[in-house]
């Protein structure tokens, strides 16, 4: 391990094996960068280590002196200064540190407890694992001891970060496998190498909004499918898919500027007024000084910025869904998707959530609900026209039409283009046909919560379309 850290100062990437009795003896500086993603390992994960030094140093519950070392993976550090950065690898190093923490081991520098965890998701998993190996009292911890002169793991240590995350980007080690969303964050957070308190600042905001992978669930679902459901050639989105969309396909960053594309929250003016006297008069709308980040001049398929832009952009699509979704903004809207959509089919309410989130950002929110009862006037047809309503029904609906919805949306001037568009490719038939049908199951509850909705329990859905507008003309 000496050696190892004396080399590196020449410039000079290092592969070799270490024991990690050893590591943890001779530690020197090691630290967890801020963009990291959390520690989330769990008891399952602990367990599953259990299992696995279990069935490699004992027989029949004796322990074997004589077995080999047991390897862990590898562990990448980028040498920064006097500081050994991990950029892969926090996950094991702390599941160990806790151990020799939990199970007393002596004869360890108090130093290899002071990494420093800023997430409160590491905070609380490591709270909860600790607990958790406080208490274990299994054959691992009587003989931890003697197991942790046998584990060995490589180490890479690297004086440049770009080559760190290329070895990172390319290993696929023993821990949680990482998901698109966390090798987002790492990816983009290295384009803001040039500044640590950005770097600190945007990885705080990415882990807040990520509670429970809500970022996750908006690029899948929302996010992906918006940017690349054009056309006729469509299909699901996949972690090679989202990575190529939002990594690889993202454009070069100018440092702390960031590239606006002409959209509807970004106009200087919203008319034009003719004088006869004066000619024509601008009138520019209101500056807002400190933009809301639902209101940030961004639109969901234009290209995106490494560094600042992608994660303004993230916080952008985060603000825009809870101000819909979560902080219910707005109050017709609201209340016509949980009477109808929040117990319906789950591909269907995503599609309405997506179509709905497209809609706002062409519009900004400007005729929603009238939005929303014109997309339902379309979806209720195929609701009440299919038994079953599958993932690939989805692709289905926006394939078979004369123009792809999302496309639409994306290409009109004004609402009433999308209502128009909604309303054309409506087949009444399927409200007709269906007319007397009895409903039950999944099609019976959306069939009677239309009706209750639009207080037309007695009467068929044959003249949907008309208690549509009686809503629009009574709003």
């Amino acid at each position: 391990m000496e050696r190892v850290l004396k080399d590196v100062e020449q410039d000079i990437t290092l592969v070799g094996t270490v024991n990690i009795h050893s590591f943890f003896i001779r530690k020197n500086n090691i630290t967890i960068p801020d963009y990291q993603r959390p520690y989330v390992w769990d008891k399952e994960k602990i367990d599953q280590l259990f299992n696995d030094l279990k069935n490699h140093f004992f027989t029949d519950n004796i322990f074997q002196d004589n077995t080999d070392s047991y390897y862990l993976g590898s562990v990448l550090f980028y040498k920064k200064d006097n500081e050994y950065q991990i950029i892969d690898g926090q996950q094991r190093i702390t599941t160990l540190v806790l151990m020799l923490k939990a199970f007393g081991v002596s004869g360890y520098s108090e130093d290899i407890f002071n990494l420093n965890y800023k997430s409160n998701i590491s905070h609380k998993n490591i709270k909860k694992n600790y607990d958790y190996l406080v208490s274990y009292n299994g054959f691992i911890k009587n003989f931890f001891e003697d197991i942790l002169k046998k584990l060995v793991f490589t180490i890479i240590i690297t004086p440049s970060e770009d080559e760190a995350f290329t070895f990172f980007d390319s290993q696929n080690n023993r821990g949680v496998p990482l998901s698109a969303i966390d090798f987002l964050k790492s990816y983009h957070l290295r384009e803001l190498k040039y500044s640590e308190d950005l770097q600190a600042v945007f990885a705080r905001k990415w882990d807040s909004n990520n509670k429970g992978k809500f970022l996750e669930y908006l690029f899948d679902n929302y996010l992906w499918r918006n940017r690349n459901w054009k056309g006729k050639w469509l299909e699901y989105e996949s972690k090679t898919a989202i990575l190529n969309t939002f990594q690889k396909n993202s454009k070069k960053s100018y440092v702390k500027e960031v590239k606006l594309y002409p959209n509807a929250f970004n106009t200087l003016a919203s008319n034009l007024v003719f004088d006869e006297q004066k000619g024509v008069n601008l009138q520019t709308n209101s500056l807002w000084l400190n933009t809301k980040e639902k209101d940030y001049p961004f639109t969901l398929r234009q290209p995106i910025q490494k560094g600042i832009g992608f994660f303004l952009y993230a916080e952008k699509y985060t603000a825009l869904y809870n101000h819909l979704f979560v902080e219910k903004a707005d109050n017709e809207f609201i209340y016509f998707y949980e009477t109808i959509y929040s117990n319906i089919n789950n591909y269907l309410k995503g599609f309405f959530k997506l179509c709905s989130i497209s809609f706002y950002d062409q519009f900004k929110g400007e005729k929603l609900y009238d939005f929303a009862l014109y997309l339902d006037y379309f979806l209720g047809s195929i609701r009440l026209g299919q038994k079953a309503i599958v993932a690939q029904t989805i692709i289905k609906i926006l394939r078979d039409q004369s123009q792809n919805l999302l496309d639409v949306i994306d290409m009109s001037y004004e609402p009433q283009e999308v209502f128009d568009f909604l309303i054309s490719i409506t087949d009444n038939n399927l409200y007709q046909n269906n007319a007397n049908e009895n409903f039950s199951g999944v099609r019976g509850n959306y069939y009677n919560s239309v009706k209750w909705y639009y207080e037309k329990e007695t009467e068929t859905m044959l003249n949907k379309r008309d208690w549509i507008n009686d809503r629009l003309i009574r709003k």
